[in-house]
């Protein structure tokens, strides 16, 4: 789909979109695939591929990936 980068802690991150809610991210330290994923009560939140709960830095990168995706809809 989508191959766009996001700014993280002063780092340009490289995202690879592959599916409507799943993208490849090249952060400094390691490659991560992020699911993103509505709760029952409607709210996003963000899971490494497999793994079961969201972790401050899957959230931080989600926020920055959805910061990115409104502003390609404006």
């Amino acid at each position: 789909m989508d191959k766009f980068n996001i700014q993280l802690d002063n780092h340009e991150i490289a995202v690879n979109q592959v599916a409507e809610d799943t993208f490849i991210v090249r952060l400094p330290e390691k490659t991560i695939h992020l699911e993103r994923r509505q709760d029952n009560e409607g709210a996003v939140h963000w899971f490494e591929e497999g793994m079961d709960n969201e972790t401050p830095t899957t959230s931080e990168v989600g926020v920055a990936i959805e910061s990115w995706l409104l502003q390609q809809k404006a």
